[in-house]
């Protein structure tokens, strides 16, 4: 029944009424280690039973076995591993429980989130929320999780967290201090944070004007916005090409930032 149900979502089946149809068809008697006139597959009324029989503690363990399986996808244990943090938005098919209205994206959803690891590329938890949830919702004590099951095995394991603007909130950096990771979160560039990279931007397009070629020209600021506990490193990039010119910012702990110049200076990199 578990093959039956995902290959019927890869196969853009989501609703389990469609079972009642294809539960009869070859191809998913085949994906289901059946022979094509063997006896059908199962039913809507019994895929809605097996998955209603599902618990919380099902659920921990299901959790568990993939963080299990990415541990074991290591031959010896790694020095430093990083982990993106990745919520985003997914329309599902019909008006399931917690399917919500959000006005940013202008549709029903959920906002599912995955940590994944960028050395590898595997998974270690997906977590389903509810589509109006705020992104940081379960985050920190997701990571927590996390930490404590990889560092129970690998206890002298860098940790490097990473996630974009709308993820990198006040209780993050603190969660993340508490872990003794390092990070780095994207943030906006807002009005002070455009007049301390003014300057920055000019020298990019002159350069691009002179030159002919893309410029990347970058700043270190200790910022402290007025929700946060203390100042941080914040490191702002300023892109000029033929298109436009495209303003980001991190803010980070990462010590290698206190390498970039400060404010009026900065770094031209060209491209070639």
């Amino acid at each position: 029944m578990v093959r039956q149900r995902i290959y019927g979502v890869l196969a853009d089946y989501e609703d389990q009424n469609d079972h009642d149809a294809i539960r009869s068809a070859p191809v998913f008697k085949l994906i289901a280690d059946r022979l094509p006139d063997g006896p059908d597959l199962a039913s809507q009324p019994t895929l809605s039973r097996f998955e209603n029989a599902v618990s919380i503690q099902d659920l921990r363990r299901l959790r568990d076995v993939m963080v299990d399986l990415f541990i074991q996808s290591f031959d010896e244990p790694p020095r430093r591993i990083t982990l993106d943090v990745d919520p985003f938005d997914d329309p599902p098919y019909g008006q399931h429980q917690l399917t919500m209205f959000h006005g940013h994206y202008d549709q029903y959803q959920d906002m599912p989130i995955i940590f994944t690891c960028a050395e590898n590329d595997m998974a270690l938890l997906v977590g389903l929320r509810h589509g109006t949830c705020e992104v940081a919702l379960g985050v920190d004590d997701a990571l927590r999780y996390l930490i404590g099951r990889l560092r129970a095995v690998w206890p002298d394991v860098q940790v490097q967290v990473r996630s974009d603007s709308r993820r990198g909130v006040p209780k993050m950096y603190d969660v993340c201090r508490e872990l003794r990771l390092s990070y780095t979160f994207g943030i906006g560039v807002n009005p002070r944070l455009r007049a301390l990279s003014d300057d920055l931007e000019k020298q990019a397009l002159d350069a691009y004007r002179q030159i002919g070629n893309v410029q990347w020209m970058f700043m270190m600021v200790d910022y402290q916005a007025r929700i946060w506990s203390g100042p941080r490193p914040v490191v702002v990039k300023v892109e000029a090409n033929a298109q436009r010119l495209n303003r980001r910012a991190v803010v980070t702990s990462r010590p290698g930032c206190r390498l970039l110049p400060p404010r009026s200076t900065t770094n031209t990199r060209c491209a070639a």
